[in-house]
Parts: structure tokens; C-alpha cells; sequence
């Protein structure tokens, strides 16, 4: 099997972010999903088996 050699070009890539605050915020939404769906799931078990 040959060796391919990397490009002499780097890649252009998009920067990282300069806060954290997006990855906080994407956090923070999951975070509420799986409290909706949480809440969720405990109303229908108390709907069906009282």
C-alpha cells in the first residue's frame, strides 16, 4: 500500500469561538429537552398507572 503525503496546503477551517457561550447555550437547550421530556414521560406514567 503506498503512503499518501499530506497536502503542503492547509485546510481552511472555521476559527473556534473566542467564549464559550454558544457551547453553554447548545448545553443549556439539551438540557431543557431532556427536562421537557422527562416531565413529560412522568405525566403520561401518572396518567396511565394513577
Amino acid at each position: 500500500m503506498a503512503k499518501t503525503e499530506p497536502s503542503p496546503l492547509p485546510r481552511n477551517t472555521e476559527p473556534l469561538p473566542k467564549t464559550a457561550k454558544p457551547a453553554l447555550f447548545f448545553l443549556l437547550f439539551l438540557a431543557g429537552v431532556v427536562g421537557f421530556i422527562a416531565l413529560a414521560s412522568y405525566l403520561v406514567d401518572r396518567a396511565i398507572y394513577g
